[in-house]
């Protein structure tokens, strides 16, 4: 399990964050945390989306409010797609010939 989570100290000082942005981000519940004897960790699999996050914030200067109503966005047309693919496989299959 320790080799699946990286201490938030650690991240932070290997990709230049401030802490406060990794608990302002757990703080939103744009990610969760893994607290070991009173340490916090970041799990790897949330690697990914920390750089989009990172990107968000420090790149483009958007604040965590920013970070979640872009995350709400991109979830909600993710629903969307996936609805429409739905949709056209069910006109597929009442299409002529089939």
């Amino acid at each position: 399990m320790e080799t699946e989570l990286i201490t938030i100290n650690d991240y932070c000082n290997k990709y230049a964050v401030e802490p406060s942005f990794i608990v302002a981000l757990e703080d939103s519940g744009l990610i969760v945390l893994t607290v070991i004897e009173d340490n916090k960790y970041i799990h790897y699999k949330q690697l990914v989306e920390m750089e989009r996050f990172i990107h968000f914030h420090y790149e483009l200067q958007i604040n965590i409010e920013g970070i979640e109503a872009i995350m709400g966005l991109l979830q909600k047309i993710k629903r969307l797609q996936h609805e429409i693919e739905t949709l056209k496989s069910q006109v597929h299959l009442h299409e002529p010939g089939h």
